[in-house]
């Protein structure tokens, strides 16, 4: 079976794509990570002023009608293609779905309107996959609660490796109880007892800092998504799951970039007269990178397509990030080799696509944590079906 995006999806990508060509020339991006340390504001309200953010919104925010994860991915290639720098996938795919189909309170209203408008820019706190109690599961960051009195909570914590937390407004943050359920704030970072410290990103299209909260003030009317008593743990779970399906998008969207400018490199770059694209040892290398792309393209199609329909399997979803980025590490790895000595300079560019599937590779969970928390579900599931 091939499948086909549908004329609409393709005009949608179409018009998406153009914005960001015609808004992110090479001079701006490399104005935007050298001189403005990763982020432009006018780039990111550009984008949001076209409705690009509320894709995937519900509700009364909700411009599109059954818009899926499936559509938003294939955006999310031309993100991946031109290293759009603004955390689009996090805040479209995850953060306004959750809120929109959230009940706010009218202050929270106001805030996602000047979030999806491009006002203000808003970031959240990701769990990762860890290794707890000899399994693997999902580890949110460690949020202390030192005092609680007149409807108010005082907490602390230290958050690392929080995107784009340096230029962010708001912050979506989960709390987890000792029982295991989630409660989620949304607060300014500007409030008194937070500080952020700007970490190093090895891609510098997403730059990263430390949220320190020392006894920072939560209001329990005021802060809190549907009180503090709601938990969110399964709806978060599910958007988390969307987010990796738009990371997948850019993945494949940036390694489709990377072999298509090799290609037209190999074509143009002569030895002993003739163009190297012509030598069969780089004709297979080329064909293997493509066969890798058409994987983790049908791959990811498949379990976009899954979720979209609520029978997805989480470990299918898992296994498409991990082999979605070792695919796309893969092919700007031989894109290099192509290249020659050009392929790690400015010059070129590649080593920007590579520096994103390092950190694509390492984002969320780190492939070795990825591979054994895989492994260990599929064991399971073998478990429970030998016992029933």
């Amino acid at each position: 079976m091939e499948y086909r995006f549908t004329e609409e999806q393709q005009m949608m990508k179409q018009s998406f794509h153009s914005l960001l060509n015609k808004e992110l020339s090479n001079e701006t991006f490399h104005q935007t990570i050298e001189e403005n340390k990763g982020f432009s504001k006018e780039l990111w309200k550009k984008v949001a002023q076209n409705g690009w953010l509320s894709v995937l919104a519900k509700g009364d925010m909700q411009l599109i009608e059954n818009m899926t994860a499936l559509d938003f991915m294939y955006l999310c290639e031309s993100v991946g293609e031109t290293l759009f720098p603004g955390p689009y996938s996090l805040v479209g795919g995850y953060i306004v779905p959750f809120l929109s189909q959230s009940t706010l309170t009218t202050t929270q209203t106001e805030l996602l309107n000047n979030v999806v408008s491009g006002e203000q820019l808003i970031t959240a706190v990701l769990p990762r996959i860890e290794k707890q109690n000899n399994r693997f599961n999902l580890i949110w960051p460690s949020i202390k609660i030192m005092e609680e009195e007149n409807g108010c909570l005082l907490i602390n914590g230290e958050l690392d490796h929080i995107l784009f937390a340096q230029h962010s407004k708001l912050l979506l943050l989960p709390i987890e109880d000792s029982n295991g359920k989630i409660s989620v704030c949304l607060i300014n970072t500007d409030r008194e007892g937070i500080t952020i410290v700007p970490q190093e990103s090895v891609d510098l299209s997403k730059p990263q800092g430390k949220v320190v909260l020392d006894r920072v003030l939560v209001h329990l009317n005021d802060d809190f998504v549907e009180k503090r008593e709601s938990d969110h743990s399964q709806r978060l779970f599910h958007q988390l799951m969307t987010y990796f399906i738009c990371l997948n998008g850019e993945m494949v969207g940036g390694a489709n970039k990377v072999l298509n400018q090799t290609v037209h490199y190999v074509k143009e770059r002569k030895q002993f007269g003739v163009s190297v694209g012509s030598f069969q040892a780089n004709k297979h290398m080329l064909a293997d990178m493509y066969m890798m792309l058409e994987k983790a393209r049908s791959f990811n199609i498949y379990v976009a397509f899954m979720h979209d329909q609520d029978s997805y399997n989480y470990i299918d979803i898992a296994g498409s990030r991990l082999f979605t980025a070792e695919m796309y590490k893969k092919i700007c790895e031989d894109a290099i080799q192509l290249h020659g000595g050009m392929g790690f300079t400015w010059e070129e560019g590649i080593h920007f696509w590579y520096k994103t599937a390092l950190f694509q590779l390492y984002h969320v969970a780190d492939p070795t944590n990825l591979t054994q928390f895989i492994l260990e579900e599929l064991l399971k599931e073998d478990k429970e079906k030998i016992t029933s």
